[in-house]
C-alpha cells in the first residue's frame, strides 16, 4: 500500500487548522469499534443532535438511496443502511460545519463546495449501479469518496486568499495535473491536506489514500493499490465528468488526464461510456433536478 512521508506531509501542512473532530463522531466511532454493535446506543448518540439527525434522515431519504418507503428515525436508517453508511453522512454533515470560515472570509463559497460534494457523491451513487461495480465496490465506500474526495479545498481557501484564482488557473490547464499547479504557488495541496483530514476524523485507510493519490493520472498502473481503490478511482473520475456536463456542459478538467486510463481499466469504448454518460445525466435529472 502507498505509504505518505509523514514528517514532511506535516511539515507542508503547518498552519493549517485541522477541523477538530466533534464528540458525536467519537462516541459514534467508539461504538462502531465494539465487537457486539448495539443499534440502540448508535441511535442514541446520533439523536443527541437535533440538527445533525435531521439532516441524515433528509440525506437517505433522498432517491439515491432507493428506499421503498420515508425513513423517520435514525435507528430505522442504522437498520435500513448500515452503520457506516449513517456514520459517513454524519461524518459529512459535522465536517462541513467544522471547517466553516465563520469570521474570516474564505476565497471561495463554503456552501457551493459542500453541495458540489453532495451533487458528485449522489452522481456516484448512480453510476456505481450503471457500472455493475457495487459487487466488488461497497456503496458505503464510494459514496464516502464522493463526500470527502476534495475535502481539503475549503481549508486552502481560508488560508489561502487567491486560492480562488488558482482554482481558475488549475481548472483551465487541463494538461497539467491539479495538485501541482497548487504546489508551484503553495508547497502543497489540497489532497495532502484532506488526507490528514480524513486520517485526523478516522476515516477507512483506503479512503483516506484515495483522498490523497485522486488526482493521480498514473494510479490504475500502481500494482500495489487494490482493485477496490483502482475501481473507486475510475468510478469517482467518470462521476465527476459527468457532473460536469451535467451542470456546465463540459468535460471535468481532470478528464482530459484520466480518460484514456479510466476507459481501458473499465473496458469501455468511447460509443460505450457515451452512453453511460447519457443514462447517468439523465438519471440524475430525473431524480434531484
Amino acid at each position: 500500500m502507498f505509504n505518505i512521508d509523514q514528517e514532511k506531509a506535516k511539515e507542508i501542512t503547518t498552519g493549517f487548522q485541522i477541523p477538530v473532530k466533534p464528540e458525536v463522531l467519537i462516541e459514534l466511532q467508539q461504538e462502531q469499534a465494539k465487537e457486539n454493535q448495539n443499534i440502540n446506543a448508535i441511535a442514541e448518540v446520533i439523536a443527541k443532535d437535533v440538527a445533525l439527525s435531521a439532516n441524515i434522515l433528509k440525506t437517505i431519504n433522498s432517491p439515491i438511496f432507493g428506499l421503498n418507503r420515508t425513513i423517520t428515525d435514525i435507528k430505522q436508517s442504522v437498520i435500513m443502511l448500515g452503520i457506516d453508511s449513517v456514520s459517513n453522512i454524519a461524518s459529512f454533515f459535522q465536517l462541513k460545519n467544522a471547517s466553516k470560515p465563520g469570521d474570516k472570509k474564505a476565497a471561495i463559497s463554503h456552501e457551493k463546495y459542500w453541495d458540489t460534494a453532495m451533487q458528485t457523491a449522489n452522481m456516484v451513487g448512480i453510476l456505481i449501479e450503471q457500472l455493475n461495480l457495487k459487487n466488488n465496490c461497497p456503496f458505503e465506500d464510494a459514496y464516502a469518496l464522493g463526500l470527502f474526495r476534495d475535502c481539503g479545498i475549503p481549508l486552502m481557501a481560508m488560508k489561502f486568499p487567491d486560492y480562488k484564482e488558482i482554482l481558475i488557473e488549475a481548472n483551465t490547464h487541463p494538461q497539467q495535473e491539479f495538485t501541482i499547479i497548487e504546489e508551484s504557488h503553495y508547497q502543497t495541496n489540497h489532497a495532502v491536506v484532506g488526507y490528514f483530514v480524513a486520517r485526523s476524523w478516522n476515516f477507512p485507510q483506503n479512503i483516506c489514500e484515495l483522498i490523497l493519490r485522486h488526482h493521480e493520472p498514473r494510479y490504475l498502473e500502481d500494482s500495489s493499490v487494490t482493485p477496490q481503490q483502482k475501481d473507486l478511482y475510475a468510478l469517482i473520475k467518470i462521476a465527476s465528468n459527468a457532473l460536469s456536463q451535467y451542470i456546465y456542459m463540459k468535460d471535468d478538467t481532470e478528464w482530459y488526464l484520466a480518460k484514456e486510463s479510466v476507459l481501458g481499466y473499465l473496458g469501455l469504448s468511447e460509443p460505450d461510456y457515451q452512453d453511460i454518460e447519457d443514462d447517468s445525466k439523465e438519471t440524475f435529472r430525473t431524480q434531484f433536478g
